[in-house]
């Protein structure tokens, strides 16, 4: 195999492994979309089963809650992939180019950082309250595991997708453009 063949296959693999990982951020994102409107039919439900038949419904707002944490967890690399994220602009605005570069590059980087801290904690968590079987004593009994799963899951998805910024700014790629005063 010669050098640029080589080149060239890993170049295929690497393709193959990013169109893997768009897809499971699609996939999130899709599931984080359709908890998002069940929790808005559990909750019309609820009101009208509280106020139309003045009955209430049990565990309706421990799920909608659970569902909150999933829509976030599944949903954040998503938003960070399509640079749709909550930024502070301040600072970004008043910069040239290269100092926004270097401060995209720092900022993904730091995510990285904190994304793979909490991930690996989260797993520790994770699988303590399954070793103890921890449950939440609430309306609806459930494994404490349940609700924390998600966690270690998408602080990992969005460090990989951090570390995908960060790499495609250190190739070459352009910082956002500095956020303009009309959307302020």
């Amino acid at each position: 195999m010669t050098d640029g063949s080589a080149r060239s296959a890993t170049r295929t693999r690497g393709a193959w492994v990013l169109r893997a990982f768009d897809r499971i951020i699609d996939i999130g994102g899709a599931i984080a979309a359709v908890l998002l409107i069940a929790v808005m039919l559990a909750t019309t439900v609820k009101v009208i089963f509280r106020y139309g038949l003045r009955e209430g419904l049990i565990g309706v707002d421990q799920i909608s809650g659970t569902m909150l944490l999933y829509i976030a967890m599944l949903g954040a690399a998503w938003v960070l992939r399509r640079n749709e994220h909550v930024t502070i602009d301040l600072l970004l605005s008043h910069v040239g180019p290269r100092t926004r570069w270097l401060l995209t590059v720092v900022s993904a980087l730091a995510g990285v950082a904190v994304c793979l801290i909490v991930t690996v904690f989260g797993t520790l968590e994770v699988i303590d309250s399954i070793r103890t079987g921890v449950r939440i004593p609430a309306e609806i009994e459930m494994p404490r595991a349940v609700n924390l799963i998600v966690i270690p899951i998408g602080f990992l998805l969005l460090a990989l997708q951090f570390l995908r910024q960060a790499v495609d700014l250190l190739k070459g790629a352009e910082a956002p453009p500095p956020p303009s005063a009309s959307a302020a």
